[in-house]
């Protein structure tokens, strides 16, 4: 999981939670004159925190990094439990000794870059000293690694078992990377992760070198700040041009890839904030790809004149993703799972899929990828049904005594009433409109809440300090999650892991280890269906839905494919008339 990026992220307008994979290629419009057909452009609407994808955490730094920089292998869209060769040719695991010997394809160049100087880098061969620097900046605890996390063990007690992995270089292009500890995420940890070059990040702004100790905070604080930071020197099939912050960021086809060219000369990712703008370009082809928020004004367009000529398709599509409502189970009346059966029986959310998302979402169960095999389909979700909520809450001791209106129950020889403050994220229709409805239906069970809007900062501070009683919360998954990080008890007290509501359960403990040390995909999926059917049981998320993504393209593109998994598309397929 994308953890708490992904909670607040997924209620933007991409809605793409955790990190973007693809790279994009089309054409532009022969409506349009002003620009060439071997031009793509895509919309994004928030600017990027940096071009640094060990540092780097955003949605729209994910989306162009994914378009220069590489991984050791790729996930198959069209089959996503697969993983496909990228940098490295293959791969071998013994699985006695917990390790992985990896092979880099040989030949695969380094772009050039010029220094802020203006003394150009040179290209040069990708090696194993690329990949080993890569894992040492992200192990470096001086770094802010987005993917540290994956290497961690949170448990340790002894630094020197701080983190799980060892990685040792064979020659220039065989290495070898051993776990300490079984983790059935291992390879796809080591081999998913965009690769650095070494030559580049290791020096300052004259080409000087940085540090030789990787590890070191002196290290860390050139890296920190590094100019390549604002750039890109990757060895994909695109390499920069110019970028013009919260403007546009311009690539051109590389000439000297590897692997198979891109369809198009260049790629132009635009920043269009305004959801309206937004749409009118792509209606007037000025844009070839956009992903649109407002479900109304996708509605509202789906016999607009240049979708029903052909010439602007609008879709709809499915993306690994739930809302959720979370409870602070530290707090007394949330600490029946009596009480949260019976909140979740009084938000109507099928209700809410109609009215505020016009249908365009899926109700969900579980913390799980819903069209992955870690979901258990066959759970079917408790019904809204007010009555029944209120026999919940008499039986859990929660009566309105006192004939307020609001029910109370004598909690530690003081009374408490029936009151929540549900916070949501402030500029957000959509969020506002779920929590009203929520508070209408709970207002007629006896439990009255009070909706507080805050900024994102202010979210994560109150999340972080487990200062809130419920909020309004959305998770991005990962295809194969590892649900240890929120649902594992251990985690509940720990300042930086997604468990901020407190949840705990022996059993889904148990399942969680035991998950994370299996290998066996049947009997992985064995375990995730536990996993999910305990925690929906315990009701600690009311689970809402999944919502379906909408977007647009030009009706000229061949071969879009919509995925399942993250990020749902792979512009590489993509081609346009005419062709290359």
């Amino acid at each position: 999981m994308r953890q708490l990026l992904a909670m607040t992220r997924i209620w933007l307008v991409v809605i793409e939670l955790t990190w973007l994979v693809g790279l994009a290629g089309c054409g532009a419009s022969q409506a349009s004159n002003t620009v060439r057909p071997d031009v793509l452009r895509i919309a994004y609407t928030e600017e990027a925190e940096s071009l640094n994808p060990i540092t780097s955490g955003d949605l729209t730094s994910g989306l162009f990094q994914d378009c220069v920089y590489e991984s050791l292998a790729l996930r198959n869209m069209h089959d996503p439990d697969e993983l496909l060769p990228c940098l490295a040719e293959k791969w071998e695991f013994d699985e006695e000794r917990l390790e992985y010997t990896i092979h880099l394809r040989r030949g695969v160049m380094w772009q050039a870059i010029k220094l802020p100087n203006g003394v150009e880098l040179p290209p040069r061969e990708l090696t194993m000293r690329d990949v080993k620097f890569t894992f040492d900046c992200i192990l470096n605890p001086h770094i802010p690694a987005s993917r540290r996390g994956d290497f961690e063990d949170l448990q340790a007690t002894d630094a020197s078992q701080r983190y799980k992995i060892k990685l040792d270089v064979i020659d220039s292009h065989t290495c070898k990377i051993r776990w300490n500890q079984r983790y059935f995420l291992a390879e796809e940890s080591i081999l998913m992760g965009p690769i650095i070059p070494r030559h580049v990040f290791s020096v300052d702004a004259d080409g000087e070198l940085i540090s030789l100790d990787f590890s070191s905070k002196e290290f860390a604080d050139g890296f920190n700040v590094h100019w390549a930071n604002r750039t890109m020197c990757g060895t994909g099939p695109l390499r920069v041009e110019h970028w013009r912050r919260n403007e546009r960021l311009s690539l051109a086809r590389n000439a000297d890839y590897w692997g198979e060219p891109f369809h198009f000369k260049r790629l132009v990712f635009v920043c269009e904030p305004n959801s309206f703008s937004l749409l009118q370009k792509l209606l007037h082809q000025e844009l070839d790809w956009a992903d649109i928020d407002q479900k109304d004004l996708y509605l509202q367009n789906r016999h607009h004149p240049e979708v029903e000529a052909g010439r602007v398709v609008l879709k709809e599509y499915n993306y690994p993703g739930y809302r959720y409502l979370g409870y602070n189970l530290r707090r007394p009346l949330l600490h029946d799972k009596l009480v949260r059966r019976a909140l979740t029986q009084a938000i109507p959310v099928e209700q809410i899929i109609q009215v505020v998302f016009n249908g365009l979402a899926t109700q969900v169960t579980g913390p799980f990828a819903n069209q992955s095999k870690a979901y258990d389909q066959s759970i079917e979700p408790l019904p809204f049904d007010l009555a029944a909520a209120r026999k919940l809450l008499d039986q859990a001791g929660w009566v309105d005594s006192n004939h307020n209106g609001t029910r109370d129950k004598i909690v530690d020889g003081g009374r408490v009433e029936a009151v929540l403050n549900l916070t949501i994220e402030a500029n957000s229709s959509q969020y506002l409109s779920v929590a009203q409805i929520i508070q209408t239906n709970w207002r007629q069970i006896g439990v009255r809440v009070d909706i507080t809007p805050v900024q994102q900062a202010l979210m994560t501070q109150r999340m972080r300090a487990k200062d809130f009683d419920a909020v309004l919360l959305g998770w991005s998954l990962a295809w194969h999650a590892d649900p240890y990080n929120t649902w594992y008890s251990g985690n509940a007290a720990l300042p930086d892991t997604s468990n901020t509501i407190g949840y705990s359960n022996p059993e889904v403990d148990k399942l969680v280890t035991e998950l994370r040390v299996t290998f066996d995909k049947k009997k992985q999926r064995e375990i995730y269906h536990r996993v999910h059917r305990l925690i929906y049981d315990d009701q600690p998320y009311t689970f809402l839905f999944s919502e379906k993504q909408t977007c647009g393209y030009h009706g000229r593109l061949q071969d879009v494919h919509l995925y399942a998994v993250a990020p749902c598309v792979d512009y590489r397929e993509w081609s346009a008339r005419p062709g290359r």
